[in-house]
């Protein structure tokens, strides 16, 4: 009995060793630490876009002067001439009065335009907007090239000469020119028999009228200055002197004492955009300026 017990316990003590030895120590948790700042934001690049300059093609163009002879005339009041060019060879618009259409080419080196059909009304307001037209429809037949300027566009004729003037901006929307402090060119003279002169090239006529009542100005060789009057519509002009140069160029020193002596009878003055008419009143003598030099 006492080997038995002995043998028990021994064999108690053996697998209470290995038990010992069979026990691993429990894992312990790492942890990882929390960035204590967000990483950085990539923000998108925003895209800026350009307002595209217009093009021949798509856009409407209207009508802000057009040359007969040597003369320039601004579309008369209460009148809207367009004039749209699609990319099938077609323009077409309003004439004032009737709707037209006509076919036309335009390449890098010019620009060509066909007779055009148009409708057949009668208008007969404002006063002369069927002879407008007649001009107008003419007119479009001599283009030869064409430029882009901003939002203006020019139709030429062979010889370089501006035909017709438009603006991507209806006349009727233009913000008027102040008539005081600003700069205004002579673009076109019809004196009392209905002759058109030509201006000079070497220095443009000019006048500026000033808040005191002073008007100064180039009459195409000798610089001159007045006096002016303003009530409404009504402008009288007076006093005026001059500078006492001789210019050779054919033809400036008759414009300049033909424009000198109209000036003292203009009675009535209309601001169009940047445009602007001096009358006598009676529609016989017209001096239109503009604030292109």
């Amino acid at each position: 009995m006492r080997i038995l017990a002995f043998g028990l316990a021994a064999l108690a003590l053996i697998l209470m060793l290995c038990i010992s030895g069979c026990t691993s120590p429990s894992p312990q948790m790492v942890t990882t630490p929390v960035p204590t700042t967000s990483p950085p934001t990539v923000q998108p690049t925003p895209m800026t876009t350009q307002q595209a300059a217009p093009s021949l093609t798509g856009t409407t163009w209207y009508l802000v002067s057009l040359n007969e002879g040597d003369a320039s005339l601004s579309t008369k009041p209460g009148t809207t001439i367009t004039a749209f060019f699609d990319a099938q060879g077609k323009v077409s618009g309003s004439a004032g009065c009737n709707q037209y259409t006509a076919s036309y080419e335009a390449t890098i080196a010019g620009l060509s335009i066909g007779a055009p059909a148009s409708t057949k009304m009668n208008c007969n307001e404002p006063a002369g907007i069927m002879t407008q037209e007649t001009v107008y429809l003419s007119a479009i037949q001599g283009a030869a090239t064409y430029s882009l300027s901003g939002d203006t566009l020019t139709i030429k004729d062979s010889g370089g000469k501006a035909l017709l003037t438009y603006s991507t901006v209806p006349p009727y929307q233009m913000t008027p020119a102040p008539l005081t402090g600003t700069m205004w060119y002579l673009n076109s003279y019809v004196d009392s028999k209905g002759k058109p002169w030509t201006t000079g090239s070497a220095n443009p006529i000019s006048i500026q009228f000033a808040d005191d009542g002073k008007v100064s100005g180039n009459a195409g060789c000798n610089s001159y200055s007045g006096t002016y009057t303003i009530t409404g519509n009504s402008i009288s002009m007076s006093g005026f002197a001059t500078t006492l140069m001789y210019c050779g160029e054919p033809g400036v020193m008759d414009l300049e004492s033909s424009y000198l002596g109209v000036l003292p009878i203009m009675k009535v003055y209309r601001i169009s955009g940047n445009e602007l008419t001096l009358s006598d009143g009676v529609g016989k003598i017209t001096l239109v300026y503009d604030t292109t030099k």
